[in-house]
């Protein structure tokens, strides 16, 4: 019994293998690292959109009870404490008097959704007429704020991988921006290339 033996078969050579395994390291040296700029961009879109909520939140308890909230306990003039989310929790931010200024129920509060890894700072000036927010996610490499005072959102460059602290949100004053064109605060919101509160 004869067996017959295939000599027109072919395969891929060592170098076509080679040049396949080089082309697929070449696209992933590209793009890994635009995927980690993306993942930065989308935690500072977090930290970003989680601000415009509590301005709109702190407009609208003003157009209320004619104060401003803060994040201090209970809603005390001055630096805020500091609110940062896991993926299940909310944060809350009472405003129950602010500098004497009562509001007309103990149980009268401003709340506002805080994203996961956000921390979000509510100052307010020392008669509760104007206030200061600013965020900054653990995991972005941006601080944002704004003013009651101003319309627009501010942003510095931040620490990435740096918390949001209660320290790097300027102090609220009656009747000055305190954010354009100023540093901010403290850490983690001091560093990088833009080291000014820049509109967007």
């Amino acid at each position: 019994m004869f067996t017959k033996i295939r000599t027109n078969e072919k395969g891929f050579t060592l170098i076509e293998l080679l040049i396949v395994v080089a082309i697929i390291g070449i696209l992933a040296a590209i793009a890994i690292p635009q995927f980690s700029a993306y993942r930065v961009r989308g935690y500072n879109t977090a930290a970003q959109a989680d601000l415009r909520n509590a301005k709109t939140a702190s407009e609208a308890f003003f157009s209320d009870w004619q104060v401003y909230a803060s994040s201090a306990a209970a809603g005390a003039a001055g630096l805020g404490g500091l609110f940062i989310s896991t993926a299940s929790t909310t944060g809350a931010i009472a405003a129950n008097s602010i500098n004497g200024t009562s509001a007309p129920s103990a149980a009268t509060s401003f709340s506002t959704g805080v994203s996961a890894n956000v921390g979000l700072v509510v100052n307010t000036s020392a008669n509760g007429g104007s206030y200061v927010i600013a965020s900054k996610n653990a995991s972005g490499d941006r601080c944002y704020g704004t003013d009651s005072d101003a319309t627009p959102i501010y942003y510095v460059n931040g620490t990435l991988g740096s918390p949001m602290l209660a320290a790097a949100a300027n102090a609220a004053l009656a009747t000055t921006n305190e954010l354009g064109g100023l540093a901010a605060a403290g850490a983690p919101c001091t560093g990088g290339s833009v080291t000014l509160w820049t509109a967007l």
